[in-house]
């Protein structure tokens, strides 16, 4: 289990004592450019837009995995992030949240057309257009499509039976020290067993952080 008291961050990336309705948190939203929304205003939204999720049963990720995502970011600054499944946006503002800062590329992919309409909405809403890129697709079929060896930092949290498929092309993708990050790899690791059969048989290195409660977790693979 992953010690909070060692991911602690400036962006302030959940504030439990600080609860909005969405629509609230939207009515707080000035009309600000992207890089000069305060960080305050901009986790009350994301704060809004999870309980939203959870509400609707969002496959979001939890604020403790949130925590230890941006503290990554945060160590290794990318400038190019890939996203496989954004579901409704949360996941790619908090990575957005996260490298403003250093004004980081983020490209994101996602199959469900009413996944696509609420996240475009929310990109726009914060600001965020500018410097996230939705490519609307299966993403088995988009990956190929991207320029290789131009991503540094990779997370993917998608159909978890396909998560070998996503793998193998995030690794063509990936800039050499680049780190894949793959989402829910203990609760639905029955989903995916030819990846961890793929995984010991190339002797691929990787490693497994349990961060949720729930006792699920993150594999890391560095590139």
């Amino acid at each position: 289990m992953i010690d909070l008291s060692l991911l602690a961050l400036g962006t302030a990336p959940i504030d439990p004592k600080r609860t909005l309705t969405l629509s609230e948190a939207i009515n707080e939203l000035p009309n600000l450019t992207p890089h000069n929304i305060s960080d305050a205003t901009l986790s009350a939204y994301l704060n809004a837009l999870y309980a939203q999720g959870r509400e609707r049963h969002t496959p979001n990720i939890s604020p403790i995995n949130t925590i230890f995502l941006q503290r990554l970011l945060v160590q290794r600054h990318p400038k190019r992030i890939l996203e496989v499944g954004c579901a409704n946006g949360y996941s790619t503002l908090r990575f957005w949240q996260t490298t403003r800062p250093w004004q980081a590329q983020i490209t994101t992919l996602e199959v469900s057309a009413p996944n696509i309409t609420e996240a475009q909405h929310h990109f726009s809403a914060t600001g965020a257009h500018n410097d996230i890129t939705l490519h609307e697709g299966n993403a088995l079929e988009l990956m190929p499509q991207l320029p290789l060896h131009s991503f540094d930092f990779i997370f993917i949290d998608a159909r978890k039976i396909y998560t070998l498929d996503f793998f193998i092309r995030a690794r063509q993708l990936a800039t050499p020290n680049a780190l894949i990050v793959i989402d829910d790899v203990i609760k639905f690791k029955d989903k995916m067993l030819n990846f961890y059969d793929y995984l010991k048989a190339e002797s691929i290195d990787h490693t497994i952080e349990r961060i949720d409660d729930d006792e699920d977790g993150v594999m890391l693979i560095y590139t």
